[in-house]
């Protein structure tokens, strides 16, 4: 359901404090981006290791959420073990 004003996703107690998260995450994308530029232009060697890390980091994140996918998407989970979250036995 999309608030009729701004036109997002989140309305009722959830709204302010959606508004506020992203009001955060934008000033700390900001201010991310200032201290990169500045670390950018007085070190560049720094940042370029810097952005490698970042990038391996990435990478081997992929690789994991990837394997798992596949992990879970697999026909016939062999090592798959029924949990009944609901308390009622099959038995």
């Amino acid at each position: 359901m999309a608030d009729e004003e701004t036109d997002q996703p989140f309305t009722g107690e959830l709204g302010p404090l959606v508004e506020e998260v992203r009001r955060f995450a934008a000033a700390v994308g900001e201010k991310a981006q200032e201290i990169g530029g500045r670390l950018r232009e007085q070190n560049p060697e720094v940042y370029g290791h810097l952005a490698a890390a970042g990038s391996e980091l990435l990478a081997a994140y992929r690789a994991v959420v990837s394997g798992h996918e596949r992990r879970w998407s697999a026909p016939g989970q062999p090592d798959a073990q029924r949990i009944d979250l609901d308390g009622a036995s099959d038995n």
